[in-house]
């Protein structure tokens, strides 16, 4: 028996009668590709109707939000649709899988359109009075290319405070950090949050498991938090500062820091491989000799890469 596939049609909705679909996790950002799509929509109007389905006297986009958003600055009146009639858990599968594909995809943005769709899922399967087949969160990972762990991981990452939810946007807090941090209840989260602000810096790893711990223990406090914080500030937090007057006299004018760092790891290395030859019997002027010759073949290294480009 063959199933008549019922043809949708595109018409144009008039944009004051949608609504943003309730919770959209994807961005609306003023970046290039707005900007390219703002021209785009400026000289060809919009070639791809956007998703939408009937809520209350009006329509809720699910699909379309940044061609919405430019027709509204261009003072275009209406944009062409396609008009779905979905159930709540069907138009959340629907706005998810359309924008899942952008370019570009903040940790954010995937953590709460992977925890909305593992929601719609469950929520479908209980419909028709049937648990899911397997995890949710596999058939999600097989969808974008992951593991299950991952998209849970993801998912985890919804839990935390907005504030440090920005910092693994901006790459500030590693998700692994963040992950384990979310475990923490909001108010623990916040003071986490404040030493983060005063000190410069996150928690390592190793210290977001002890805050988890003093959590799950029942022993959080401020105090019990700060000293773990602190116990952090070891030699790797450490900077050390070299005066530029220092090193103008081993490296050219037009020389950058980075490549100054690349030359003095490279000159230390050499040294440490002649120690290593001769542990015992170095002496300082081998030592100064070794950093010399390192620096010498840095700057041989140099010269031939510029050769190369010429």
């Amino acid at each position: 028996m063959s199933t008549k596939q019922v043809k949708e049609t595109v018409a144009p909705i008039r944009i004051d009668q949608i609504q943003p679909f309730a919770d959209h996790p994807f961005r609306v950002e003023q970046d290039a590709a707005m900007a390219e799509l703002k021209e785009s929509v400026a000289l060809n109007g919009v070639l791809e109707p956007v998703l939408l389905r009937p809520k209350g006297d009006g329509y809720e986009m699910l699909s379309g939000h940044r061609r919405m958003a430019v027709c509204k600055e261009l003072g275009i009146e209406t944009i062409p649709a396609i008009v779905r009639d979905l159930e709540d858990a069907e138009a959340t599968l629907a706005m998810v899988d359309a924008n899942r594909q952008r370019e570009h995809l903040y940790p954010s943005e995937k953590a709460f359109a992977y925890k909305m769709r593992d929601d719609a899922l469950k929520r479908i399967a209980a419909g028709h009075g049937v648990p899911p087949s397997g995890r949710t969160t596999e058939q999600i990972g097989k969808e974008n290319h992951m593991s299950d762990r991952n998209v849970r991981r993801y998912i985890r990452l919804t839990r935390l405070v907005p504030e440090l939810l920005k910092l693994v946007d901006s790459n500030k807090l590693g998700s692994s950090v963040a992950e384990i941090l979310s475990f923490l209840s909001k108010p623990e989260q916040e003071t986490v949050l404040s030493f983060m602000q005063s000190e410069l810096r996150a928690p390592s790893k190793e210290q977001a498991q002890r805050l988890k711990q003093l959590h799950e223990d029942g022993e959080f406090t401020e105090e019990a938090a700060r000293a773990i914080f602190q116990s952090g500030k070891t030699k790797a937090s450490e900077k050390i500062t070299i005066p530029l007057e220092t090193l103008e006299r081993f490296f050219a004018a037009d020389e950058t820091p980075a490549q100054m760092t690349e030359a003095i790891v490279a000159a230390l290395e050499q040294r440490d491989k002649l120690k290593a030859l001769l542990p015992d019997r170095i002496s300082q002027k081998q030592m100064d000799d070794a950093i010399q010759e390192g620096l010498k073949l840095w700057k041989q290294k140099q010269a031939r890469s510029k050769q190369q480009e010429r």
